[in-house]
């Protein structure tokens, strides 16, 4: 019993040191975030000091749901203000995408406000207090039912360019493509789009980037597009990309003179879609990226040299929020993770990034939720039949309603779970997950010419992880193939020799002789390979220590105990 108590002493100071270890590094945040109703991120900003989070919230306000814009430090992650915003009773108000400007927010969102509803909501805030305060709101109907996609503006900040769908009086649907300006909300173009005869296009994300517009979205046939529009809302140049299968663009990004498409493809299961183009909109790499279940991608970012598609997996049955980082060079999977649980579920909305970390917003239903690799993540080449497509644009006149009733209310949100659903955003800096993996391999070679060569080979790799631990693997494989090999070989040899030669006359000879050699050779011959194949890897992830280290030290605690009761027990029955 001694015994067994010594060892539960010795395993408990195991637990702490690996719990002081466990909270050394510190690589991720995760932020939860609402009230007793379900409050629902769908888009994220953020710059230098702040994370601005947009969405509707069930919980705060009156005539719920409202439109909520909540800010957090970005340097502690503490809560700065929130605000929900309403029109009226019986009016809903929903915030999807936001930017920053110096000291203004801007919101996009929707609202049954107005006439033809949904119509598009603009909302301006100032921070120039320690609240977020309200300073503008207008309404627009741009033709019939109207629906937000993306949101970008110009770098002095005077503009913004708002891409979405607007389906007419009688179905028609058209893309739609507007300049606002920050000053006072008035249209300074808009423009309705079609890349099909007949119209039925949808356009889901614009990036504005040296004076050019870039919009994504697809056409009533399931085909991705991308068209250009300049900054004055002159069409350009457009894109359609066709497969056997659906597939439509979601956002799009641009970075290093490339631009950066992200999209679904839908074999079925929906995948990632993965796309390179320069700015003339000629297609350089194509991928699809995903599991054997549906991976929907909504949002992409450019971190740290990698672009990462964000969005929701079914990989583990429920949804959870998937993080895919993609060499932008080559297209191929660096590393793809999921923030998720076991029972409930997590949903990525949107993402920015800081230059070295992956910011994304969502909603959750069970908290708390964790990393974890996701395996299994199959990456294929595809293949477009690509066509330039002249638009069919119209120039709607629109107007900017301002609303006769804006009333908004500062609230603080509570921090960690308090409802039904709540909303969400975490931290992601992949080079805080970097560990560097060093592999020894020792090759045996055996030749049918009795030759062998034994060779030792050193490599490092790189590798990502989610535990707090040291990690030793060894695999063997074994192979026989046949080979030509030619061997080029510099060697400096002593070499010691006794010989005795008989002839006519037979004498006994000891010579010692020192040479160099080089030897170059080429033979076939049939070859037995064995690899043995030893990593050893340290990685570092601040995650709760019980989620991975304490249940396997206390089954060990369990086995250890109760094999020395029992052993106790026999010694005491044998006889001597």
């Amino acid at each position: 019993m001694r015994r067994a108590l010594a060892i539960l002493l010795v395993l408990t100071a195991l637990v702490a040191t690996q719990m002081v270890a466990a909270n050394a590094e510190l690589v991720t945040f995760r932020r939860l975030f609402g009230g007793s109703n379900p409050d629902i991120a769908r888009g994220i900003f953020v710059d230098s000091n702040h994370i601005y989070v947009v969405g509707e919230t069930g919980s705060f306000g009156p005539n719920t749901p409202n439109l909520f814009l909540s800010i957090f430090n970005k340097a502690d992650n503490s809560h700065k203000c929130s605000v929900a915003v309403d029109l009226g009773s019986l009016i809903y108000e929903r915030g999807w995408k936001v930017v920053a400007h110096g000291s203004n927010v801007y919101v996009l969102g929707d609202t049954n406000y107005g006439s033809n509803p949904p119509n598009l909501l603009l909302v301006k805030f100032n921070l120039t207090s320690s609240i977020c305060n309200v300073v503008g709101a207008a309404v627009y109907d741009i033709d019939g039912s109207d629906s937000p996609g993306g949101m970008s503006i110009s770098a002095d900040g005077s503009l913004l360019f708002i891409a979405g769908t607007s389906i007419d009086t009688s179905g028609g649907i058209s893309a739609h493509l507007l300049a606002v300006r920050t000053s006072d909300f008035n249209v300074t173009w808009a423009r309705l789009f079609n890349v099909t005869a007949g119209g039925g296009d949808f356009a889901y994300s614009v990036a504005f980037s040296g004076n050019k517009l870039y919009v994504t979205g697809r056409t009533v046939s399931w085909d991705l597009f991308v068209s250009r529009f300049d900054a004055a809302g002159n069409h350009e140049l457009t894109r359609v990309f066709t497969t056997s299968y659906y597939e439509e663009g979601v956002d799009v990004v641009v970075s290093g003179g490339k631009l950066y498409v992200a999209g679904r493809y839908y074999v079925p299961p929906r995948e990632f879609l993965f796309m390179r183009l320069d700015p003339a909109l000629n297609l350089e790499l194509a991928k699809t990226i995903g599991t054997s279940s549906d991976d929907e991608v909504v949002s992409l970012s450019m971190v740290g040299g990698l672009a990462y598609g964000v969005g929701t997996t079914y990989a583990f049955g429920t949804p959870d929020a998937v993080l895919f980082a993609v060499n932008p060079s080559t297209g191929d999977l660096s590393h793809a993770f999921v923030l998720g649980d076991t029972s409930g579920f997590q949903a990525a909305q949107d993402s920015a990034s800081t230059g070295t970390c992956l910011i994304f917003t969502g909603y959750s239903d069970n908290w708390p939720a964790y990393y974890a690799v996701l395996d299994g993540v199959n990456v294929g080449t595809i293949s477009f039949t690509i066509s330039p497509s002249p638009l069919s644009i119209t120039t709607p006149s629109i107007t900017p309603v301002s609303p006769p009733t804006l009333s908004w209310t500062s609230f603080t949100p509570t921090l960690g779970p308090s409802g039904m659903e709540d909303a969400f955003y975490s931290w992601f800096c992949p080079d805080a997950l970097v560990v560097s993996t060093t592999t020894t391999s020792t090759v045996l070679t055996t030749s049918t010419l009795s030759t062998t060569v034994t060779s030792v080979v050193g490599s490092t790799t790189t590798v990502y992880d989610v535990r707090t631990t040291t990690i030793t693997q060894t695999s063997v494989t074994t192979t026989t193939s046949s080979t030509t090999t030619t061997l080029t070989q510099s060697t400096t040899t002593t070499l010691s020799t006794t010989t005795t030669l008989t002839e006519s006359t037979t004498y006994s000879t000891t010579t010692t002789l020192s040479t160099t050699t080089t030897l170059s050779t080429t033979t076939t011959l049939s070859t037995t390979t064995t690899l043995s194949t030893t990593t050893t890897s340290t990685q570092y992830f601040a995650e709760p220590v019980t989620t991975y280290v304490i249940p396997g030290l206390l089954a060990v605690i369990a086995a250890l105990l109760g094999a020395s009761l029992v052993l106790g027990r026999r010694r005491r029955a044998l006889p001597y």
